[in-house]
């Protein structure tokens, strides 16, 4: 495939064609077709024309500049292009990217009315900004609406967290009679897992089981998810099995999915198979593989991993990856281990890696240790009871009733709300 600089200018006889520019721009990677429409077709005798702008757009986003949206915005205005709907939903959907509300607001004021693909970039700009009952507001105005506009929406109350509000709208869609997409299902399914709702769920996958065609890869990915996070882990398991075409991520979330319900050897043996597939694994497998481990209780393999991980396919360690060995050498006694890579992670640990280093240090007695893990975890998360309770019950298990009044004193002075107690008879 050329580079960069093997892709040669229009020959002469072409410099007037704008279809051979477009075709050049089309053909670059993103920033060399950038560079070419500033430095060269630029001082040429050709006019862009809509499609020109639509690359460029298009290339601005792929090359991780949307802030360039503001430019390319005024040459449609000089070339008299700034009214083509399809141009102006790429803006919007590029000033999104960049997080500039007011100028996706702009368009909004100023762009072609009534215009479905315009309203569906809106849809789908106010839901990435973050402003779901906006976005809501012009959905509900449009005259007419397509599959990707709903999508748009259920998207968009998913990212808030609003997960209910997104089943409702996914709920609505359907009774439409309107077919959800891809990525519409996929977010229906997300959201169902992350409230927890098995039933929503399960009418997801009825809907899937409707058409009798193979389930696709992401999806089936989401749908393992959703069973898994459901506590439905025999379900996840079926989807799993009925997978054709299983890759990286589905095998990922099956891993996590067996280690998180404490099948910890089932988990391990997936990845064996995974591994002799020819699958590489990346970061997420290893977290699912080291929280299996540390589910198991075995400390050796969870080290064993952490050493292939890094040494074999070198992968950089994340937090994740740090907690899940923190905890499982914390379960097994080897507070100094424990201790010993938390002090030497390369970034600042996080509450997980703080807490399980904590929990294991009271658990062992290693007061020093666990004053360190407490004090940086009460300036990470001043109101959390559960590093104050710890810290100060270590105290009182020691006798040090002064030190375990002053952590009760300074939760109180800190305003940090105790956990209330329960019964069984609640």
């Amino acid at each position: 495939m050329p580079t960069d600089v093997d892709l040669p200018l229009p020959a002469s006889s072409d410099r007037h064609s704008t279809f051979a520019w477009n075709a050049l721009l089309r053909c670059s990677p993103p920033r060399r077709a950038l560079s070419l429409y500033s430095r060269s077709m630029l001082c040429s005798p050709v006019a862009p024309n809509k499609f020109t702008f639509t690359f460029l757009i298009k290339a601005s986003l792929r090359a991780s500049a949307p802030q360039l949206a503001t430019h390319l915005h005024c040459h449609l205005v000089k070339f008299g292009l700034s009214f083509d709907p399809f141009l102006q939903s790429a803006l919007v959907a590029a000033y999104a990217e960049a997080g500039r509300l007011p100028d996706v607001r702009q368009l909004h004021r100023h762009g072609a009315p009534a215009d479905v693909v315009v309203q569906t970039a809106l849809v789908s700009a106010y839901a990435k900004c973050g402003l779901p009952d906006e976005a809501r507001r012009v959905f509900e105005n449009m005259p007419v609406v397509n599959s990707v506009t709903w999508a748009a929406l259920v998207s968009g109350y998913g990212r808030c967290g609003r997960d209910a509000e997104a089943l409702q709208v996914f709920r609505r869609m359907c009774v439409a009679g309107v077919e959800p997409t891809e990525a519409c299902l996929i977010s229906a399914l997300s959201a169902s897992a992350r409230l927890g709702d098995l039933e929503e769920g399960r009418w997801v996958h009825q809907l899937l089981n409707r058409g009798g065609a193979a389930l696709p890869t992401r999806l089936g990915t989401a749908l393992l998810t959703m069973y898994a996070k459901c506590g439905s882990i025999d379900s996840a398991t079926r989807v799993f099995d009925t997978i054709p075409q299983r890759d990286q991520q589905a095998w990922a979330a099956m891993i996590s999915a067996l280690a998180a319900h404490g099948q910890g050897s089932q988990a391990l043996h997936l990845f064996h198979e995974m591994v002799a597939r020819g699958l590489r694994p990346d970061g997420v497998t290893y977290v699912g593989v080291l929280s299996a481990c540390s589910h198991a209780g075995l400390a050796e393999e969870a080290c064993r991993h952490f050493n292939c991980m890094t040494m074999v396919y070198d992968i950089v360690p994340g937090t994740e990856h740090y907690g899940c060995m923190v905890d499982v050498l914390g379960r097994e006694g080897r507070v100094e281990e424990a201790w010993a890579m938390v002090r030497a992670m390369p970034v600042e640990p996080d509450e997980f890696v703080l807490k399980s280093l904590l929990s294991s240090c009271c658990s062992h007695g290693y007061m020093d240790y666990a004053e360190w893990a407490a004090g940086k975890l009460m300036d990470i998360d001043t109101g959390h009871a559960s590093s104050y309770v710890l810290l100060s019950n270590m105290y009182a298990s020691m006798g040090r009733w002064e030190d375990s009044a002053r952590v009760r004193k300074m939760m109180r002075r800190r305003g940090v709300p105790k956990a209330p107690g329960r019964s069984v008879m609640d």
